[in-house]
Order: structure tokens, then C-alpha cells, then sequence
């Protein structure tokens, strides 16, 4: 009997869980960008795969940007909207866009759900597309993009080619001016010489941590979080993290794949969370970068507010490798 309540739940879970796709419209010209709205739901507490939704579709439809639009929680169904925006890139003609599908694990139960098709007609700008033009009596007509070559006959234009004095007047002009700018350093070096202050100064360098917390700050002020502009917000971070690791160990922290970076980190430092939390932020904003997953701004946030955590604490604190 107690086992009834259980079946019951997720019998109603199985029912209520749904993905609808909607759009802004569905006649495009090619070129244009595609708004897709997804409504989908699933149970509190399971682990959701929405690879298919926040990943491109195929190559006629490229997703350049994924971010959660809405999400609220009825009962013990969390129900979340997202909004794509796609680059269409189809040819001109009918075209299905769909289904987009997710899924999710619950209670070690893997289930899986897809949207229906929605239907796009794709038309080339070129044959369809027009521009208003006004005539000598003031009238305004349409004309359409592929007539534009009658109006405008571009063809057959000139290059200019210079004379054998112009380029005599040229290569003169440029002679004496090297020999102005070579003047001017010799009779400052000389100058210097008599002044007695010949020597170079050394530059004094800035210390890592000075130029990531200065960096960090920059980042914040972007507001890239609350403009929904999710990679570069996750390009900046991982940059910025990586050049600080880069000056403070003196390695290539910039240019190493993430995995061998992880390495570096465990040789220098000693602290188990920080080298954790590092390992988390470098997946994370590699995933954001690359599209693979867009997690939610609080998320990121947190990332931006481990940043300066991290860099406070590494600024002094190194080890040597037991060898």
C-alpha cells in the first residue's frame, strides 16, 4: 500500500511532462534569424539533458544564441522556458524545423520527449526582396533586388596608375622623410648623453593578482550576465583566469588545453577547494563557449565570485612538486 502514493506521483509526473516549440513567424528570407520558443517540464530533483535544445539543429538552422527566458515550480513540476535564436541558413523553399527533443532521469528512469515539427518557408532575398525607390516626379515604387543590376551598371572601372614623376615626387618625399625621423632620435640620444641620463629605467612589472582583480572588475561592468549574453561572459572569465595563472606560475595558462591545465594547477597549489573550484569553472565556461551548455546566470555568477576569491588566495600561495 505505501508504494501506491509513489506510483501514483510518477504516473502523473509521466503525464504532465511535455516540450512545445512556438515561433515568431515561419516565412523567412535566408539570412534572416528564426525565434524559437521551448515550453517543457519535468519533475523536481531529476537530472535534465537539454543537449538537443540548447545545441545546434542542423546546418540549415545554426543556434548563435540559448538562454532561459522563464522557470517556475507547480506542485513538483518545474516548468521552464527557453529561447533560441537561429541564423537561417536554408536554401529557399518549405522547410520542417524539428522536433526538438530532452530528456530526463528520475528514480534511475531515463525518459525521453520531442516536440512536434514546425513548418518554415524559406525565400531568397534576391527574388523576393525589394527596395523603395522615388523618381524624377517625386513617386515611390517598389523595384525588386535582382532588377538592381538595370539601375546600376557598375562595370569596367579604371585603375589609376601613376606617373614615372609622381613616383619620383613619391620616393623622394618618403627618403627625406626617414632621414627627418633619423635626425630627430640621434640628436635626442645625443641630448640624453649630455644630460648624463643615457641609462634605462627598468619597468617595474604589475603584479598578476593587481591586473586580474582590475580585469574582474572590467568584466563585471560589461553586464554581459544581465544582457543574456552568456559566452561571452564565459570567454572573458576563463581568459582572464587563464592569463592570471599564466603570469603568477609562469607558464602558458592561455594557450593549454583545459585537461593539462588542471595538471599545472595540482603541481602548485595547495588547497583542495580552490583546486576544485578551479576545475569546475574551466569545464564550465569551456562548455558555454563552445555551446554545449548554458547554465543558469546565478551559476555563472558565482564562477565570476570565485574568480576573485581564487586570485586573492594564489597570489602568494605556491608549492614545489615532491619529485
Amino acid at each position: 500500500m505505501r508504494c501506491y502514493p509513489y506510483i501514483i506521483l510518477s504516473l502523473v509526473t509521466l503525464l504532465f511532462s511535455d516540450i512545445k516549440i512556438f515561433t515568431n513567424k515561419t516565412e523567412l528570407f535566408t539570412g534572416e534569424r528564426l525565434k524559437i520558443s521551448i515550453e517543457f517540464d519535468h519533475p523536481e530533483g531529476s537530472s535534465v539533458d537539454l543537449t538537443n535544445i540548447q545545441n545546434s539543429i542542423n546546418e540549415d538552422f545554426d543556434l548563435v544564441n540559448s538562454q532561459v527566458k522563464t522557470q517556475s515550480k507547480e506542485n513538483v513540476i518545474i516548468k521552464e522556458t527557453i529561447l533560441n535564436d537561429y541564423a537561417v541558413f536554408a536554401k529557399p523553399g518549405e522547410h520542417y524545423f524539428g522536433p526538438i527533443e530532452y530528456s530526463y532521469i528520475k528514480d534511475e528512469k531515463e525518459l525521453k520527449f520531442a516536440s512536434d515539427s514546425i513548418r518554415i518557408n524559406v525565400k531568397s532575398i534576391l527574388k523576393e526582396g525589394s527596395v523603395t525607390v522615388v523618381d524624377s516626379l517625386g513617386n515611390q515604387k517598389q523595384i525588386p533586388l535582382d532588377s538592381l543590376n538595370m539601375v546600376l551598371p557598375i562595370k569596367n572601372i579604371g585603375i589609376y596608375k601613376m606617373s614615372v614623376r609622381e613616383k619620383g615626387y613619391i620616393g623622394i618625399f618618403l627618403a627625406l622623410l626617414v632621414l627627418l625621423v633619423m635626425s630627430i632620435y640621434f640628436l635626442m640620444r645625443r641630448s640624453k648623453k649630455k644630460n648624463g641620463t643615457d641609462e634605462v629605467a627598468a619597468e617595474k612589472k604589475v603584479p598578476a593578482h593587481i591586473i586580474a582583480f582590475k580585469m574582474l572588475d572590467l568584466l563585471k561592468e560589461k553586464k554581459y550576465l544581465e544582457k543574456g549574453e552568456f559566452k561571452e561572459f564565459a570567454a572573458e572569465l576563463s581568459l582572464i583566469f587563464r592569463n592570471f595563472l599564466e603570469d603568477r606560475f609562469d607558464f602558458p595558462g592561455a594557450e593549454l588545453p583545459t585537461e593539462d591545465l588542471k595538471k599545472e594547477i595540482r603541481s602548485r597549489v595547495t588547497d583542495d577547494e580552490t583546486i576544485a573550484d578551479s576545475d569546475k569553472l574551466l569545464e564550465v565556461t569551456d562548455f558555454v563557449k563552445y555551446a554545449k551548455f548554458i547554465p543558469l546566470d546565478a551559476e555563472l555568477k558565482a564562477f565570476l565570485e570565485f574568480a576573485y576569491k581564487a586570485v586573492g588566495k594564489l597570489k602568494e600561495e605556491s608549492k614545489v612538486k615532491n619529485k
